[in-house]
């Protein structure tokens, strides 16, 4: 009877260390599981701030992109103007519209401009 509970202790010794060594290794799978998930988030939050920084960049560039545009397109309607005043020294210019002559008129009670005398376009007004 002493080997009995002997060879029983030892199997119940053999299989509470087994039991042990299983939870051991289930726990490390899920702290290797946490971890994993940690990173995981981490990077989640980076590329969440990545994004965010782009979408800012891109609204900057557009603004920017915007502004040169209304820039460009002042600075397109001055060299017109200057094109059609000085492209002739008697003030005859290029209409920009059909490319007609434009000629000076000099108003007594009305400002003076530069009027296309093909297609009635005003060119500039003084």
């Amino acid at each position: 009877m002493a080997d009995d509970d002997t060879e029983a202790e030892a199997e119940s010794t053999t299989e509470t260390t087994e039991e042990r060594e299983a939870e051991a290794a289930a726990t490390d799978d899920v702290t290797i599981d946490v971890e994993a998930i940690d990173e995981y988030e981490r990077r989640i939050e980076d590329l969440s701030e990545a994004v965010e920084e782009r979408d800012e960049t891109i609204e900057e560039l557009r603004s920017v992109v915007e502004e040169q545009s209304e820039q460009i397109e002042t600075l397109e309607g001055q060299f017109l103007d200057l094109s059609a005043r000085v492209a002739d020294g008697r003030n005859l210019g290029v209409c920009p519209e059909c490319n007609g002559p434009t000629e000076k008129k000099e108003r007594l009670f009305r400002s003076d401009t530069i009027e296309c005398t093909r297609c009635g376009e005003v060119i500039h007004t003084y």
